[in-house]
């Protein structure tokens, strides 16, 4: 038994010392490279001695490896390192071929002729030699901005998925009106009879703090109608996701489509991720890249919706180019009823990019009347147009 126990105290006695020889070591290396203006420091010397201790070098060359991994702060410090590990573990004839060889990144670069290098700046006109030397200088314009003066219907696949992430991007519309409500405000205009004495109640009857009150601010409500029939497809993937956006960042949103028929999509426009809100509408709207029925889309959404309060004192933003398959009189006179049933109607069609645009199609025709603001909506700079014609100021 006391054989087994001197034999384990040795065995432990053999590990400290060679932990202390490894420490011993990293801290002489270290020295040395202080010595030669090299300051790696003891947090450094420390993984060193780890390292030494975990994987004894079998070799000169494996060891300067691991110091120069653990030692090395830097690698303008190189020649000095080399000269360090020359000096403490062995002359240049013993280190390792890596110490004579030169790094392979150090390569020189050639200097350019002074006849290719440009022109000293100067205020006195260039001559025809020193213009052809002169470098020009292309600055293309930045992607967004291109893409932002681009129309929805000629973009590539590419530039629609950038397009769709930065309509994501844009400000958001929100009108408020003063409520009913009011709410404790240092700087109300109503003084607040209730709330001075509820508070005296906490300071023995004494009336200390006098309490004043402002209305409340709240968001008006905000309806999208979007046409998403065969002439509108190219437009109504842009706005949806504006909708989208739009319903993500303010409250009281609601959102529509229409072809043949209306389709209320503000749950799955809600819920469904950019990438699978296409698929989303495709589930639930059967009528998408189909015909046009403006008038009878108008009279669902004021029989069912608008004439219930979803639309009394809000902003009704309708999408859609005008074109009417049945009577346009049935648009005119569904217009004229939404109009005494909302606040402010503001249409989007992407035709009145043109110069030459005229509203002749008969949906249009009969819906301008009743318009606050007639914008285009056609890119991402006009969305911003949008923008102000849904807060009132266009």
């Amino acid at each position: 038994m006391g054989t087994r126990r001197r034999g384990r105290h040795s065995r432990r006695r053999r590990r400290r010392r060679g932990v202390n020889d490894t420490a011993a070591l990293a801290a002489g290396f270290d020295a040395a490279l202080r010595a030669r203006g090299v300051g790696a420091g003891t947090r450094r010397a420390r993984t060193f001695a780890e390292v030494l201790a975990a994987l004894p070098p079998r070799s000169l060359r494996t060891l300067y490896w691991q110091a120069r991994a653990a030692m090395l702060p830097s690698i303008d410090d190189l020649q000095p390192f080399h000269a360090a590990f020359a000096d403490y573990f062995g002359r240049p004839d013993d280190a390792p071929s890596a110490l004579a060889q030169p790094e392979p990144f150090a390569v020189l670069e050639e200097r350019p002729q002074a006849a290719t290098l440009p022109p000293p700046p100067s205020e006195r006109p260039a001559g025809a030699a020193e213009s052809a030397r002169a470098p020009i200088q292309w600055i293309p314009a930045s992607s967004e901005e291109t893409l932002r003066e681009i129309g929805f219907d000629e973009l590539s696949e590419n530039e629609r998925t950038a397009v769709l992430r930065l309509i994501a991007q844009l400000r958001t519309a929100a009108e408020t009106r003063p409520s009913r409500r009011r709410r404790t405000d240092p700087h109300g205009d109503r003084f607040d009879f209730r709330g001075t004495l509820r508070a005296a109640a906490r300071t023995a009857g004494e009336l200390i703090r006098r309490r004043v009150t402002a209305r409340r601010e709240r968001v008006r409500p905000l309806l999208f109608l979007i046409d998403v029939s065969g002439s509108m497809t190219p437009f109504a993937r842009a706005l949806l996701q504006y909708a989208r956006a739009t319903a993500l960042a303010r409250p009281r949103v609601r959102a529509f489509v229409f072809a043949t028929r209306l389709t209320d999509v503000s749950s799955p426009l809600r819920r469904a991720t950019d990438e699978r809100l296409m698929r989303a509408l495709a589930a639930s709207v059967n009528d998408y890249g189909g015909g046009t029925r403006i008038g009878a889309a108008l009279r669902s959404f004021n029989g069912r919706y608008a004439q219930r309060g979803a639309a009394r004192g809000g902003t009704v933003v309708i999408v859609s180019d005008g074109w009417e398959r049945e009577d346009p009189a049935l648009v005119g006179s569904e217009m004229q009823r939404l109009r005494r049933l909302s606040r402010r109607i503001v249409w989007v069609n992407p035709h009145k990019r043109h110069a030459a645009y005229a509203p002749l199609a008969g949906g249009m025709a009969a819906a301008l009347p009743h318009l606050d603001a007639f914008v285009s909506g056609h890119n991402l700079r006009t969305l911003d147009a949008l923008a102000g014609a849904i807060e009132g100021r266009i």
